[in-house]
């Protein structure tokens, strides 16, 4: 069973809402570790004009996962074991923002809304 979960942008960085998706394979399994590449999926509804750039920052690192068009929604999927993820989303004009730390698990479906005005919300408001 998955769980539901869910990221809303309503300033520049909060996290609250619903989740739902998941699917693919990437890699090889390893029978210690059979969790280590199952995939979640983040769906990403961008409600705002501008395009947006997605990425993943999970251990430091900042790994892309795609573009969504404004006013689009797109699903991408990503391998990780359980940890906490943050998203990255950055306009293509310029700004953007960093979600809060949420905890992800194998299988999770996020969903993440990018509200109309989230270009222009200062980091940190």
């Amino acid at each position: 069973m998955t769980a539901r979960s869910s990221l809303t942008v309503v300033a520049a960085m909060i996290a609250v809402a619903g989740f739902g998706g998941c699917a693919g394979r990437t890699g090889a399994d390893s029978e210690a570790e059979p969790q280590l590449h199952a995939e979640v999926t983040i769906e990403v509804e961008n409600q705002n004009f501008n395009d947006a750039r997605i990425y993943l920052l999970l251990y430091g690192k900042r790994t892309r996962l795609g573009q969504v068009p404004g006013h689009s929604t797109r699903t991408f999927s990503f391998a990780l074991p359980p940890d906490d993820v943050r998203i990255e989303v950055s306009f293509i004009g310029g700004g953007g923002f960093v979600t809060e730390a949420m905890p992800v698990t194998p299988g999770d479906e996020l969903v993440l809304q990018i509200r109309p005005d989230a270009h222009r919300q200062l980091p940190g408001t």
